[in-house]
């Protein structure tokens, strides 16, 4: 049944995908057709009706014509535009000849065309269609092969302006989330924040007042660098990740208890920047009084697991939560497509997972 019915189904398939406008063409290639087989027969003075004999031609020509849209048509949906297709082509063009002629013969006689007006009704049977069909042959190929020429250059440059429209929002896309990444880097109500706490302690608790400026040092020496690079690794996001919860701690007074355990080996996996703060920033937006915090980061042959557990931690809500993460996913995809993945989970009733899975690079670039 199947067998059956997917002839029948390529065929509605193609014909519902013909553009008007062939018809249009094959109807004006019909009509050049016929007036030039006509003008053929006027100028050999072998017609003795010129109206009655470019009827009949113009007949002839337009059921060959419109045929072979309709073929092209089916051709079309059997290739499914690859365009190195041949064969549907030339099928549809020799099946438009042939039975373009079949369908003449049959169907002139009901219009009162099966006689041209000129010498060719003197031939015996069977010579006119020896005669004609040579012709619709030949004009059917050369049509077919303008067709195929014009639709493989049109699908080739379709294509190309295809992959130069998302290149262009790739490249588009990755510039935005580096600028973000950039100005996430040195955030100013984070400096003036902290520089404000240190004002504040210089007078009541001045040995973490200076605590809080050596990390502050150790901060801005992790992310400076990242104004002038597109690429970080997991050592340095680590390392910026350490020193702004700590920075946090001493600010507040109090935070988190957190641990950061990289596996050997992951130290110098390549990381976008600003990839892991934000999430830490997630996670700690309330973080509660004894939550704690747990960063493991794992490198396999191919892929960069971290993984971020906060105990106690009651985690982000409402739409800015939601923000975080939906811009951190779209900076994702704009640099790994889908071969990033970020994911939230929990491994009991207060414990939150957040996971972040990514090709595993070297810090060089090469696949690690």
């Amino acid at each position: 049944m199947h067998a059956a019915t997917a002839p029948l189904t390529l065929a509605r398939a193609g014909w519902r995908a013909i553009p008007r406008r062939h018809f249009v063409i094959a109807a004006v290639l019909a009509l050049v057709w016929a007036g030039a087989n006509t003008l053929g027969w006027t100028l050999g003075h072998a017609s003795i009706d010129v109206p009655r004999t470019a009827g009949h031609l113009l007949y002839e020509a337009l059921l060959t014509m419109l045929l072979l849209a309709a073929f092209i048509g089916v051709a079309d949906a059997a290739t499914r535009d690859d365009p190195n297709a041949v064969a549907p082509y030339a099928i549809a063009a020799i099946a438009a000849a042939i039975l373009g002629e079949i369908l003449f013969t049959a169907t002139a006689p009901l219009l009162g065309l099966i006689k041209c007006g000129c010498s060719m009704d003197r031939w015996p049977p069977g010579a006119r269609i020896a005669n004609m069909l040579p012709d619709s042959l030949i004009i059917c190929g050369f049509v077919t092969a303008g067709y195929r020429y014009w639709r493989r250059t049109s699908l080739r440059m379709a294509r190309l302006h295809a992959r130069e429209l998302e290149h262009a929002r790739l490249t588009r896309r990755t510039a935005e989330s580096r600028l973000q990444a950039l100005q996430a880097c040195i955030e100013p109500q984070f400096l003036f924040d902290t520089l404000a706490a240190v004002e504040r302690m210089h007078a009541s608790d001045p040995r973490n007042a200076v605590r809080l400026i050596d990390e502050l040092i150790v901060y801005l020496r992790a992310a400076l660098p990242h104004l002038r690079e597109s690429t970080s690794t997991v050592a340095k996001e680590t390392e910026l990740a350490q020193a702004w919860l700590n920075i946090q701690r001493l600010r507040h007074g109090r935070g988190p208890a957190f641990a950061i355990d990289v596996a050997t080996g992951a130290e110098g996996a390549s990381l976008p920047p600003m990839v892991l703060l934000p999430l830490v920033d997630y996670l700690l937006a309330d973080p509660g009084e004894h939550g704690s915090l747990r960063i493991a980061v794992d490198a396999a042959d191919d892929t960069l697991r971290i993984e971020l557990a906060g105990h106690g931690i009651r985690g982000p809500a409402g739409e800015s939560g939601r923000d975080k993460l939906a811009g951190l996913r779209e900076r994702l995809h704009s640099l790994y497509g889908d071969t990033a993945r970020l994911t939230l989970g929990s491994a009991g009733a207060d414990t939150i997972l957040v996971t972040l899975t990514l090709p595993h690079e070297r810090s060089n670039g090469d696949p690690g």
